[in-house]
């Protein structure tokens, strides 16, 4: 494949996705076959042609008959679930891969060539499985996937976060249809480094819609699940009415809700009035789960609603009156104004796809990402004198640096062990039993002895979820290593080759990343400039830092690095940062 052909970013949304692309130091947003920039993810059957179409079209004939189509499906990626179709059963990854498909024939022909790489975006707190799943969709459309990128990053860089608008620290708060992000990052010049991420998948604007519509079938006097069950079809269309109020009510304060007739349970529409007020009453319970996760973000990250410069607003559910009001208290300021929420994420994603594909005018950008999950192994502990298994050690934690590499020694707990059976994981609870298992690796050959001989886990992650895990047995070195993609597939061996070389590369010295090697080059630099006292306190900060570096603490690196970063500015007054 040419390495010179167009990447173009892509959102693919849980109800509306789109796509673009960076030319001229710009984003152009491309239109789609009916010339809007905005494709409803949504999938249905034409019974005149029997074809499956993807759209406005697909949306209009789900919103008639929706036996006919599916929606919603970017909530089952990554799971079992299946969508029916006129009889006909389809995976999510199947489905999205169908919506890319028609984004992939939408930029080749608005810029006249064969489009077949892309960046797209995910939730930050999508997980392993979930993001392979998006990869897998990318590539059933004929994509080369050539990063994952996470929402509300993309929606940092274009808001422009990464330039010309003074260093801080910024939240970015992305409700959209389906999905609910919040993520701190710095920044500072050209450079976005993401400092936390926290959200929910199953939480969006279609919830807020739902729930628009359980009230006025309350006020009917029908019971939401009921209607479900004896009129799907009409249950559809309200909620399409639904979502068009619930769009109306951000600039009036009260309207009417028509529900319509409803198979023996009502015989003629119903026209229910509902204020603004009422309306976000019915959606009290939705906005409290938004406040978790902003909280879980500050709190990763160690800051304080204090310590917050700027905080940014996108997808099309933040345009709710409701919700700008929580994250206006939450934070003490008003969110931040500019590129269009519904399009602020293809926006970024296409920057990304131009720093990937080593645009020029954008050749400056430094962007970091973290990990939304920790990963880990198996171990057991003696409590007392008992021996109890199943707990979890992670060895990358949730909200490190990325890409990153780090180990743990473990111990053989019987005398003349021979093996150890490493059972990886990803999650945050304390028992295995609650976090996904993504695979195992054996290692074998311990020599006899007793126990406690040591056996190094190092794990290496890279941007897309790929992890390599390494077991060395301390006193031999023998190794033995394991490539697990997102869904614990087996790869195959040209696959496993190419991954290997990529992985290889992180566990190489991590002071040659550009903001640590930059840090460590400002510091040594300011060592010959200030005064004793200072250089002193300068040393220690260097000394820790170069600890921190040999034994591949990242998340110790990343403190100290901010420490000796804030220090310098202190030195030189900030004229760098």
């Amino acid at each position: 494949m040419s390495g010179s052909s167009p990447i173009v970013g892509i959102d693919l949304g849980t109800t509306n996705s789109a796509v673009a692309f960076f030319v001229g130091g710009e984003v152009r947003v491309l239109p789609n076959a009916v010339g809007e920039d905005l494709t409803p993810s949504v999938v249905a059957l034409d019974e005149r042609s029997s074809a499956l179409l993807v759209g406005r079209t697909a949306k209009d004939i789900y919103a008639a008959n929706h036996q006919l189509g599916a929606a919603l499906f970017k909530r089952g990626m990554g799971g079992e679930l299946k969508y029916t179709i006129a009889g006909s059963r389809h995976g999510a990854v199947d489905l999205s891969a169908l919506v890319l498909k028609s984004l992939r024939r939408d930029a080749t022909a608005a810029l006249g060539e064969d489009v077949s790489r892309c960046v797209i975006t995910v939730p930050a707190y999508f997980n392993e499985a979930q993001r392979y799943a998006t990869v897998k969709a990318g590539e059933l459309a004929g994509f080369t996937v050539e990063r994952i990128l996470n929402e509300p990053t993309a929606a940092a860089i274009a808001y422009g976060a990464h330039r010309g608008q003074g260093d801080g620290t910024i939240v970015v708060i992305d409700l959209g249809g389906g999905t609910f992000d919040v993520c701190v990052m710095d920044r500072f010049e050209d450079a976005l480094e993401v400092r936390s991420v926290a959200g929910e998948s199953m939480l969006g604007g279609e919830d807020f819609t739902r729930a628009l519509a359980s009230l006025a079938l309350l006020r009917a006097g029908i019971a939401f699940e009921q209607a479900e069950i004896r009129d799907p079809a009409n249950v559809t269309l309200l909620i399409k009415r639904a979502e068009l109020l619930k769009r109306r009510l951000t600039d009036v304060e009260a309207d009417t809700l028509t529900v319509p007739p409803m198979r023996g349970l009502s015989k003629k529409p119903i026209d229910v009035p509902i204020t603004r007020e009422e309306s976000e009453e019915a959606f009290g319970h939705l906005i409290e789960r938004l406040v978790g996760p902003c909280r879980g973000a500050l709190r990763s990250a160690g800051l304080n609603r204090t310590d917050i410069d700027d905080v940014v607003v996108v997808g099309g559910a933040t345009r709710m009156p409701c919700v700008r009001e929580l994250v206006t208290r939450m934070f003490d300021r008003e969110p931040r104004e500019g590129v269009d929420p519904d399009l602020a994420i293809v926006h970024g994603a296409a920057i990304q796809a131009a720093l990937t594909g080593g645009d020029i005018a954008v050749s400056d950008m430094i962007v970091t990402d973290v990990a939304s999950h920790s990963l880990g192994t198996e171990i057991s502990k003696f409590l007392g004198n008992q021996r109890v298994d199943g707990f979890y050690s992670p060895v990358i934690h949730r909200n490190t640096v990325i890409p990153t590499s780090q180990s743990k020694i473990y111990h053989t707990l019987e005398p003349n062990q021979k093996s150890i059976m490493f059972r990886i994981f990803e999650g945050e609870a304390r028992y295995v039993k609650d976090n996904r298992e993504i695979g195992r690796l054996l290692i074998e050959g311990i020599p006899p002895g007793p126990a406690g001989k040591e056996v190094e886990a190092r794990f290496t992650y890279d941007l897309n979820g790929l992890l390599e895990v390494e077991a060395k047995i301390i006193e031999t070195g023998k190794r033995v290593s394991k490539v697990f993609n997102r869904s614990s597939e087996a790869l195959s061996e040209k696959e496993l080759e190419a991954a290997k070389k990529r992985l290889a590369r992180l566990k190489e010295d991590p002071r040659d990343t550009p903001m640590i090697r930059d840090v460590l080059s400002r510091a040594e630099g300011l060592l010959t400039e200030v005064e004793p006292r200072a250089r002193e306190q300068l040393e220690l900060l260097l000394d820790a830092l170069e600890a921190a570096l040999m034994q591949r603490d990242m998340a110790e690196v990343d403190q100290l690095a901010r420490n000796l970063r804030t220090m310098c500015d202190e030195l030189d007054g900030g004229e760098r940062w």
